[in-house]
């Protein structure tokens, strides 16, 4: 991947600032807490991701993507690097979990982003829960 990815700086606390969930490189759902070139660069890690069950972190610039893959779909986040991964990975097992519980039977056949307008609010909602202290 090249280029960088440009934040809104000013943020002093660990955060994480972004976050979807996706099927191979579609994305179903996705939520920003701030503006930048990441969402690009995530269809590019996307495209790079097995998808067979794992888990993994990336550092890319000041940023660290996080991502499990389970069962075909790729939930994803984004933080920065004083984001501990345990927070990370505790973020993102709890988006898969609410994830499958509401979308188990669907998200395998369903069109990209059918789900944002829903799923959008609840990765917004975790995401302000676990950057809070």
């Amino acid at each position: 991947m090249s280029g960088r990815v440009r934040a809104v700086e000013g943020r002093a606390s660990a955060m994480i600032v972004y976050a979807l969930v996706a099927r191979g490189k579609a994305v179903l759902a996705e939520f920003t807490m701030t503006s930048g070139n990441f969402p690009t660069v995530t269809r590019v890690l996307l495209s790079k991701i097995a998808p067979h069950d794992s888990k993994m972190s990336y550092v890319y610039d000041k940023h660290v993507f996080h991502y499990v893959v389970h069962s075909g779909i790729t939930y994803l986040c984004m933080a920065d690097q004083s984001t501990r991964r345990r927070v990370a990975f505790a973020f993102l097992e709890d988006i898969k979990r609410r994830f499958n519980v509401g979308y188990g039977r669907v998200m395998h056949t369903v069109q990209p982003f059918t789900m944002n307008q829903e799923f959008g609010p609840v990765l917004q909602r975790q995401i302000q829960f676990y950057n809070s202290d």
